[in-house]
């Protein structure tokens, strides 16, 4: 669930900038749905657990999974 979760916010977050970005300073403006789309993925990054923190979960995983077994796969 932590990489699904880190990958859509990232993914989102990298899609609203590029939206942003194609409407210059309109991307900006609430005059454009753009501007709500930024804030949204935003928030994904911060809503249960930053993006920041589902990596430490994933890497605690696999590195549990690595100790426990000898191999990440």
């Amino acid at each position: 669930a932590s990489v699904a979760k880190c990958f859509a916010a990232d993914t989102a977050n990298i899609a609203a900038t590029n939206a942003v970005q194609i409407f210059g300073g309109n991307g900006f403006s609430k005059e454009y749905p753009v501007e709500k789309l930024m804030r949204d993925a935003k928030i994904y990054q911060i809503y249960e657990g930053t993006s920041q923190i589902q990596r430490i979960v994933i890497s605690r995983h696999i590195l549990q999974k690595v100790a426990n077994t000898g191999s990440a796969s």
